[in-house]
């Protein structure tokens, strides 16, 4: 359907045409009737909403999104501040078609540089964010002089460890939601990992870059592409090297997020599946190229997310009773995120005290992640606007930490 400039329009004029009522269309949809005159009077609404108003109509949830122009906002200084990490992933590059403003000139010291690659990534995980923002930069851009300066095996271990710094630049600028940026450098990776034929390297940059895109909400597009990409990786589970099983896990898991957030959830299933045929084959978590873990625990872990797109926050609640126990650690972001639903979960479910202890908990130890997460703006606002009573001093905290307006 074409001619409507925002998804209220678009929700009153296929529900019209199947000759429902307002109060017909949210009884299909297991919601409120207030909900359905809010959306078309033009309010917004969030994804799980708009999931099961697409199920009860028999579309996909993409069908409310249309592309438009962005409204004009004032700047920032978000630009100026990824000034240096900008210059590092799209340097300018001299008549010799090498980059010009590398960090260390003449001086090539590739296992220094591999040392300094790997360090910054605990950064990361350590969440470390502004030590990372300041490191990174010079890390890359001597990157691409190695590449430029070093023939043979060496050229090919510097493009590697080039792969590498762009891919985590690349889940750094995801955080900090500059995605633009972040999808370049990712790309950049995963051009140098196929260029040396890693192809889990290659593999953990599409999944990065499919993180992103799902941030964009390119649902069908990021199904397709890890769909294709894990048609393309699959291992023979006889010979398959934990590597392999990783990235191939990796992607079928995001092409369930994918799916599932567009109302495709026999395939969302489908796919998860299969990703937990590959965790079951590592028997525990695995580092994927230093950049992603992947295991029965990580597996584990999107059944809530998927539970709670699909508006059911008690088997999400259930499902995380389910963590495999002794099967290793995920990574910090993946346990962190998993927190963030429960706390949705728990609000959904009415227990606000329970969800308040899971988001302070997330706040004291996980401040630097926690701060630029929108899931925790939106489950901190939900909670607020369930209480009946005056915030708790921890609710208060909370509010004020993430500098939101109630």
């Amino acid at each position: 359907m074409t001619g409507y400039d925002d998804p209220g329009a678009q929700l009153r004029a296929l529900r019209q045409q199947l000759g429902w009522s307002q109060e017909e269309l949210a009884n299909r949809a297991g919601l409120s009737t207030g909900v359905i005159k809010k959306i078309e009077g033009g309010g917004t609404a969030r994804m799980e909403t708009l999931r099961a108003l697409a199920r009860a109509l028999g579309v996909h949830t993409v069908w409310f999104v249309r592309p438009g122009s962005p409204a004009p906002t004032v700047d920032n200084g978000n630009d100026a501040v990824l000034a240096d990490m900008r210059a590092a992933i799209l340097p300018p590059v001299g008549l010799d078609g090498r980059p010009l403003g590398t960090a260390d000139h003449d001086d090539v010291h590739l296992p220094r540089l591999a040392d300094a690659a790997t360090e910054a990534n605990h950064i990361y995980h350590a969440d470390r964010y502004d030590d990372l923002a300041r490191l990174l930069p010079g890390l890359i851009q001597s990157a691409h002089y190695h590449v430029s300066a070093l023939d043979g095996p060496d050229h090919q271990r510097a493009r590697r460890v080039r792969s590498a710094l762009l891919g985590l630049a690349g889940r750094y600028l995801i955080q900090v939601r500059a995605h633009d940026l972040a999808m370049t450098a990712l790309q950049r990776a995963a051009e140098d990992a196929a260029a040396i034929g890693d192809t889990p390297l290659a593999a953990a940059a599409v999944t990065c870059q499919a993180w992103a895109m799902l941030r964009q909400g390119r649902f069908a597009e990021v199904e397709n592409l890890c769909a294709r990409t894990a048609d393309t990786v699959e291992p023979r589970m006889s010979k398959a090297t934990p590597d392999e099983l990783a990235a191939w896990g990796w992607l079928l898991m995001r092409a369930s997020s994918a799916a599932i957030r567009n109302n495709r959830s026999e395939e969302a299933s489908e796919y998860l599946a299969l990703a937990e045929t590959a965790a079951t084959r590592l028997g525990r978590e695995h580092d994927l190229a230093g950049q992603y873990r992947f295991g029965p625990v990580t597996v584990a872990l999107l059944h809530p997310e998927n539970a709670m797109i699909e508006g059911r926050p008690d088997l999400a609640l259930q499902a995380l009773t389910r963590i495999p126990k002794g099967a290793g650690r995920t990574n910090p972001s993946s346990w962190n995120r998993a927190s963030l639903e429960r706390a949705r979960a728990l609000v959904r479910v009415g227990d606000l005290d329970k969800a308040t202890e899971v988001l302070t908990r997330l706040r004291r130890q996980h401040g630097q992640w926690l701060r630029y997460q929108q899931a925790a703006r939106d489950v901190t606002t939900e909670l607020v606007q369930a209480r009946t009573r005056p915030l708790t001093p921890a609710q208060r905290d909370l509010v004020d930490f993430l500098n939101l307006t109630i």
